[in-house]
């Protein structure tokens, strides 16, 4: 796959988030595809990740915001960083992390998220 048609499919995935768009998010994932969320779900294949999408939707959850704010693509690994926004159960949250994702046959197969736990700040001695 190229970097253009990677971070496409990337964009698609965290775009589908945003509209609540199911059918959209689907579209990028594999059959087979494992997500690992940075708080430590892990979702295995279409019948989890549907289950897992559909009650995210159902519950009223959104999202907000995802940015992605840098993006690398070396051979079938993509790595982006992201500040994301969303709201669960009437309360906002906002994260910073990074994913790394693979691909195979043109979709997303792994995407494993990782994210800033404590507020960032500058270090003085």
């Amino acid at each position: 796959m190229t970097r253009q048609k990677v971070r496409k499919l990337i964009e698609n995935y965290t775009k589908g988030w945003i509209k609540n768009d199911f059918n959209l998010i689907i579209s990028t994932l594999s059959p087979n595809c494992k997500i690992i969320e940075s708080h430590g779900p892990v979702y295995k294949g279409f019948i989890k990740i549907k289950s897992w999408i559909n009650s995210w939707i159902n519950s009223g959850s959104y999202v907000t915001k995802w940015d992605i704010t840098s993006f690398y693509f070396i051979k079938n690994t993509a790595f982006f960083e992201w500040y994301f926004e969303c709201v669960v159960d009437n309360k906002k949250h906002k994260l910073e992390g990074i994913s790394v994702v693979k691909f195979k046959d043109n979709k997303i197969s792994f995407i494993r998220e990782y994210r800033t736990t404590k507020q960032l700040f500058d270090w003085k001695r």
